[in-house]
């Protein structure tokens, strides 16, 4: 798979002196860490079927919502289809909210996530931008003229991650 960002639009923002090669490395390795947290960018076109916990008046989806195709729910036996009038789709949160009654137990969601490759553009500038600053040092301090500390760094990219699903990071 080709990678989303290139080197090009990454030079642009971030400054360094690594050479292409090792740089390309980096945003291969971050990609391939956000594919296998959060699975692949989503184009605004291809559908996925997800299953989630319901028996609430609201399910949460990993990611935006660009359409819906279909909705069932269950809560023994067989799904069944539930009307689209019987629920609201709040697209920027990711977030279905069943109407007048609650969810069944397990409710699956065939549906169109919206086109997140420019916010992945975004978090992986960040993300190689953390990965290049990153040292191995937590903290030092020199004559009680100079200190540094370092960042959570873990803290930061689950921070980046959140900014691009709802659930599961």
């Amino acid at each position: 798979m080709a990678s989303l960002l290139t080197l090009a639009e990454l030079r642009a923002v971030v400054t360094t002196g690594m050479d292409n090669a090792d740089l390309q490395a980096v945003i291969d390795r971050e990609e391939a860490i956000m594919i296998g947290r959060i699975g692949a960018p989503n184009d605004g076109i291809a559908s996925i079927t997800k299953v989630v916990r319901g028996s609430a008046t609201n399910i949460y989806l990993p990611h935006r919502i660009a359409s819906v195709a279909s909705v069932e729910d269950r809560d023994t036996g067989a799904y069944a289809p539930v009307a689209s009038d019987l629920y609201e789709i709040w697209e920027d949160g990711g977030r279905i909210e069943r109407l007048y009654v609650r969810w069944g137990a397990r409710v699956r969601v065939v549906y169109v996530p919206a086109d997140d490759r420019p916010q992945r553009k975004a978090a992986t500038i960040e993300l190689v931008r953390g990965a290049i600053e990153r040292t191995a040092m937590v903290r030092e301090s020199v004559a009680q003229e100079y200190s540094y500390e370092a960042p959570d760094w873990e803290r930061e990219r689950n921070r980046i991650y959140r900014t691009l699903v709802f659930t599961g990071v």
